[in-house]
């Protein structure tokens, strides 16, 4: 066998990691099946579990990162993987980290100048819950400061409500955001390769009125709708890759953003968005005409 063909063999090895112990887990399965189901037959592919990853096993592997929330999109997966100089799928360990965690994301999109609602911080044990004081004329969002699937966030509208929305919030993690909610509409921008793909909007039907779990995962009445009007769409891309390259990101990922009248503000970027055939970033990739059996071979050509 000659040393390039020995070569392509090794880049043709793919391991799809998902599940661990996130409360994201069952989401990170139905990835990784839709990942195997449809990835390309260039590729020989294999799945594992987070909980049964050793690195020191892997055979000249591909890493494709399906671990939705808690180790895949927290940075400590890929820390490892950077340690051990194995090729992996997004973006790398400080970016992630980054982008997980609500407060230090919220100090990147603010030092940069990007649009991003107003928050509050509330810190275990140092926080005094009634030194936050609310306007009584806006409403807010009471978030884990990192997690994701919209798992622990409550809409709040008085400050009554605070403190059981913090004490649901510390479910999935100690310290909470208090963000301002923008509830005119709300768009996601997926992101392949540097470049925006075709934003959507997010219409829902779920008692909450906002994308919760049960819009992204349950309901059938969500909506995603292509964001039809030029000025609309060249706003919401430039302000989804300057937030995605001021966090260092690469490879792939997801921006979400939500609006209050003429003004756009961003919420989140997704380092390992959801990836099932359903999920939003595939969608947005078809609109631009990029198949899905398409689109994870450009994920990992872009490593």
């Amino acid at each position: 066998m000659s040393r390039r063909h020995w070569a392509q063999c090794i880049m043709n090895k793919v391991l799809v990691v998902f599940g661990g112990n996130s409360d994201e887990k069952e989401i990170s399965a139905l990835s990784a099946e839709s990942v195997l189901k449809n990835i390309s037959t260039d590729y020989l592919t294999r799945k594992i579990n987070l909980n049964d990853l050793d690195l020191n096993l892997l055979d000249d592997e591909i890493i494709f990162i399906a671990v939705h929330g808690k180790g895949g999109e927290d940075g400590h997966l890929q820390k490892s993987l950077e340690e051990k100089n194995i090729k992996f799928t997004g973006s790398r360990s400080d970016a992630t980290k980054k982008c997980w965690n609500k407060y230090l994301s919220k100090n990147i999109l603010n030092k940069n100048g990007i649009k991003t609602p107003d928050a509050f911080f509330y810190e275990e044990h140092k926080t005094n819950i009634n030194e936050i004081s609310l306007s009584p004329s806006k409403k807010y969002f009471v978030k884990p400061i990192s997690n994701g699937s919209s798992l622990g966030i409550t809409k709040i509208s008085n400050i009554n409500q605070l403190e059981d929305s913090i004490t649901l919030a510390q479910r999935f993690s100690n310290n909470v955001i208090i963000e301002e909610a923008y509830e005119d509409a709300e768009y996601t921008v997926a992101i392949l390769n540097d470049k925006p793909l075709a934003p959507l909007e997010i219409k829902v039907n779920v008692p909450s009125g906002y994308y919760d779990y049960e819009a992204k995962y349950l309901s059938s009445k969500t909506q995603k709708k292509v964001v039809s009007d030029s000025r609309l769409i060249q706003k919401l891309k430039a302000l989804a890759i300057d937030a995605y390259l001021a966090h260092g990101c690469s490879g792939w990922g997801r921006v979400d953003i939500v609006s209050r009248g003429e003004e756009h503000a961003v919420i989140e970027i997704n380092t390992v968005p959801g990836f099932t055939e359903k999920s939003l970033f595939p969608f947005a990739a078809m609109q631009d005409g990029i198949s899905y059996p398409d689109l994870i071979s450009t994920i990992i050509r872009s490593i």
